[in-house]
């Protein structure tokens, strides 16, 4: 009967422990808006860059070129942010891959030991049933010798009884024989 829960058994400890080796949910992604905030970072260098605010004409100024340094660094950190981003990102996929590849050999693990231990059950099961089928020839065999003796005593008993009966009838043919010959007897003994 244990051989029949076996699957069903296997099937609920392999959802159990996909459930319970199931990663997070990845969070949003921030690497999309880091490169919009870098994308405002640029036009703000551009805007600064642009500009001409000069009493020598149409050259920057001092704060127009600090305003565009500014943007440059700023910039610079956005993309430190963005290359930090992608890294976390990776390794959050290669620990994500990791896991489903840790998961998946478990997973087989689990199955080829449930399939050998499935494969050593029926082995065990076929062996019964071997096992009862000689058992069930030799009770057979038993049977038959049993009904052969006790046919063999039936013979014997009724070969007995007939004998016994036989020789009943014999005596009784005797016994009225020996009567009708003592009752001829003194009718002779009388004649005499």
């Amino acid at each position: 009967m244990m051989h029949r829960f076996l699957p069903l058994l296997f099937l609920f400890f392999t959802a159990f422990t996909a459930a319970a080796q199931q990663p997070t949910p990845p969070t949003e992604d921030p690497v999309p808006r880091l490169i919009r905030e870098r994308e405002a970072l640029v036009r703000q260098y551009e805007e600064a860059n642009a500009q001409r605010n000069s009493l020598f004409g149409n050259k920057p100024s001092k704060k127009d070129l600090q305003d565009v340094v500014d943007a440059l660094k700023g910039i610079i950190r956005k993309d430190t942010e963005v290359v930090q981003a992608v890294k976390e990102s990776a390794l959050r996929r290669t620990a994500a891959i990791v896991a489903e590849k840790t998961q998946a050999e478990q997973q087989i693990s689990v199955a080829q030991g449930d399939q050998t231990s499935t494969r050593q059950r029926f082995y065990d099961l076929q062996n019964q049933i071997d096992n009862l089928k000689e058992r069930d020839k030799q009770r057979e065999a038993k049977l038959r010798e049993a009904q052969e003796t006790a046919a063999e005593a039936t013979q014997a008993r009724t070969s007995r009884e007939l004998l016994a009966a036989v020789l009943a009838l014999l005596c009784a043919a005797l016994l009225l024989y020996v009567y009708r010959l003592r009752s001829k007897l003194p009718a002779r003994r009388n004649r005499r």
